[in-house]
């Protein structure tokens, strides 16, 4: 593909070379650039992809974007960008090489998820993409519309926290919402491996660094907006954060919100989509009824109506219960029959939200994913709502987040759970003890009991030992992941299988 027609849909700047040079791929990696690659530079938080134009010159990039840099007077502009009045570069002296051709844009994030769109035909246009935004839920409602839609006959993709599911290809994800360059070239490897409907989560970062730009939403979801991702690396305040949790609602054609979330309003006032509402304790669009929680034999699920007909989902807890209407009001509007919904959701299984693993010993242990106070305070309240004889939950916080995401779990845990027991989660380059402490400074708030224990597999060993018959455990936290994160290092850690290892020594 030539370079002009990666730019159609974007201005830009030609600062040397021709808008005819051959590219054959895309990569805003310098150490993934082989011959005839456009380069992209991006300005990270902690390195700028221009100072590796050089190293990709050297592994074959026939061409760089770049950002305000080394304007020339001879630049030939494609698009509706006028020539600046910028000579100068941004980022100090670059070496240019001269055989590289060179174009400049005014963010090259955006650029790059346009031109990565046309470098792989747009394939967003040959496929039904449903995007759910949330703080939480997001998995499990892109796991419930994936599954009905595959029960009903439709072949489809998934990109989410959990998972990359291409056609028949799966792979672990490493984000909620990948790079740009690789959903376009996901989304082109499910159209063309027959998928007639892609299913992602949307991050709030995916939208703020214009990761899913470019994609042609059909239907967009909005679960709910909790206090997260609150901090210097990720959003300032709430009202950032839910600015950019709004954006998907200008991108999509048809937008599905929860209007008992108090940020509905926030969400969809600038909206451009029609608009479907659904609640589980008002008047909407679709809406909730009779909610019954049930425990058969260790098998949690709950009962619900939607529009006065029956359904059930194999989870346990109204949060489960938003999720599958959310689900069920994404596949009404393609026509799904509602007997194949009903079946579907009655065995939905999302591995790491609330997962119960199977033992001997007479308790309920769930692994979830909880990992903020929101989150968390809606499995210890729906647990309690089972009445176990005592509620345990383990969990730490992850290293490089908010301080005020640890002390408000440590409160959280306090009030709502009858032990907790404070680990190690993934401290990245802090140290875990740090963490914990501000952990137990919210616990300190409540009359909570609790145990601290640096090492996680010994504070599970301690939990799942202590455990009574009646008591229901929870393992937060963690969830799907298979790792923990220490000082760069991605240690193998899955907490199903060591969960497992641990019962069977018990025994």
């Amino acid at each position: 593909m030539i370079l002009k027609a990666l730019f159609e849909r974007i201005p830009a700047v030609l600062c040397q070379g021709s808008w005819d040079t051959d590219i054959a791929s895309i990569a805003m990696c310098s150490k993934e650039v082989t011959n005839n690659s456009l380069f992209i530079c991006i300005k990270g938080m902690e390195q700028d992809g221009h100072q590796y134009i050089q190293e990709a010159a050297e592994r074959g990039a026939a061409a760089c974007l770049v950002e305000e840099v080394f304007w020339k007077k001879s630049a030939s502009v494609h698009g509706n960008l006028k020539q600046p009045e910028k000579k100068t570069s941004a980022y100090g002296e670059l070496k240019l090489p001269e055989q590289m051709t060179i174009v400049s844009v005014q963010n090259t994030r955006e650029a790059a998820a346009w031109a990565a769109a046309a470098f792989y035909r747009y394939p967003s246009k040959e496929l039904k993409v449903i995007g759910i935004t949330g703080t939480k839920g997001k998995t499990s409602t892109t796991f419930m519309i994936r599954d009905i839609l595959e029960a009903a006959g439709y072949k489809t993709g998934l990109l989410g926290t959990i998972d990359y599911e291409i056609g028949e290809e799966k792979k672990r994800a490493e984000r909620t919402t990948p790079e740009a360059i690789d959903i376009q070239c996901y989304l082109r490897k499910m159209a063309d491996s027959g998928c007639r409907f892609a299913v992602m989560e949307v991050s709030s970062q995916g939208l703020k660094l214009h990761r899913s730009d470019g994609i042609l939403f059909d239907v967009g979801v909005f679960t709910n907006l909790g206090r997260d991702h609150i901090g210097p690396k990720e959003h300032k305040d709430m009202a950032e954060y839910a600015h950019y949790k709004s954006l998907l609602f200008q991108k999509c054609c048809f937008g599905i919100g929860n209007i008992d979330d108090p940020y509905y309003r926030e969400i969809f006032k600038d909206a451009s989509c029609q608009v479907c509402t659904y609640s589980c304790r008002q008047k909407a669009d679709v809406q909730a009824s009779d909610i019954m929680l049930v425990n058969r034999n260790g098998q949690l699920g709950t009962f619900f109506k939607v529009n006065g007909e029956e359904y059930a989902v194999s989870a346990p807890g109204k949060f489960s219960v938003y999720n599958a209407v959310a689900a069920i009001t994404v596949c009404r509007h393609y026509g799904i029959d509602q007997e194949i919904i009903r079946k579907a959701l009655k065995t939905i299984r999302v591995p790491g939200r609330v997962e119960v693993i199977d033992n001997d010993r007479g308790y309920l242990l769930l692994i979830d994913y909880a990992h903020n106070a929101m989150s968390l305070k809606n499995i210890l309240e729906t647990m309690r709502r089972y009445h176990p004889r005592q509620l345990w939950v383990l969990f730490g916080c992850g290293g490089g987040r908010s301080a005020a995401r640890r002390r408000e779990m440590g409160c959280v845990a306090g009030k709502y759970a009858d032990f907790t027991v404070i680990t190690s989660d993934n401290p990245r380059y802090e140290e875990p003890e740090r963490i914990m402490q501000t952990i137990e400074e919210g616990m300190k708030e409540t009359k909570g009991q609790y145990q601290m224990m640096v090492d996680r597999k010994e504070a599970m060993r301690f939990m799942l030992a202590q455990g009574r018959p009646g008591d229901i455990l929870i393992l937060a936290g963690k969830g799907h992941e298979q790792y923990q994160e220490i000082k760069g290092d991605y240690l193998p850690f899955n907490e199903r299988k060591i969960a497992q290892e641990i019962l069977a020594d018990l025994d």
